[in-house]
């Protein structure tokens, strides 16, 4: 008998492959991709290739998408792996070694606890990611994701992150 979860994941890794966004395949993008992030509530870290041959390295993301899971609910949800690639943008742009990453896959539940989240946030479609470069401006950071993604992009200020997500274009400051 196969279970749910493996069934998923199986279809998870057919479906990533050819994932990866035309454009940048035509602009001359990287063939091979990494990234290097610590994600601070958890203190674990991923640094590894996660695109190489044309192709989203499904055992990377899968361990992409744990490091970045609800630590709160210590569950996970594979993460979009494009994503990955803004991460990997941001690395190159800034020659950043590390970016920390402070929120990623949320539960509905954990969600709801959290003040400010939006009830339809796109963490809990494990679309959306919480930033923070060291030593690089926020607000740069932000007007920089907007050029690269289309989808929301939210500057925290007071709280020193910077929200991505791929759902519905929009742009905030919270």
């Amino acid at each position: 008998m196969v279970h749910r979860r493996t069934l998923l994941v199986g279809a998870a890794a057919a479906v990533l492959a050819p994932l990866a966004p035309p454009a940048w395949a035509d602009a001359g993008f990287p063939s091979r991709r990494w990234v290097k992030i610590v994600f601070v509530n958890t203190g674990e870290r991923f640094n590894n290739l996660y695109f190489s041959d044309g192709a989203y390295i499904f055992p990377a993301v899968k361990e992409f998408s744990w490091t970045c899971r609800d630590h709160r609910a210590n569950e996970w949800k594979l993460i979009h792996p494009w994503l990955m690639d803004l991460l990997f943008v941001l690395h190159w742009k800034y020659n950043k070694d590390e970016i920390k990453i402070l929120s990623g896959y949320r539960t509905s539940e954990t969600n709801a606890q959290l003040e400010g989240a939006a009830l339809n946030s796109q963490h809990m479609r494990a679309m959306a990611l919480d930033i923070h470069i060291p030593d690089v401006d926020n607000d740069a950071v932000a007007r920089d994701v907007k050029t690269f993604i289309y989808g929301g992009v939210g500057m925290y200020p007071g709280r020193d992150f910077v929200h991505c997500d791929f759902g519905p274009l929009r742009s905030w400051v919270g």
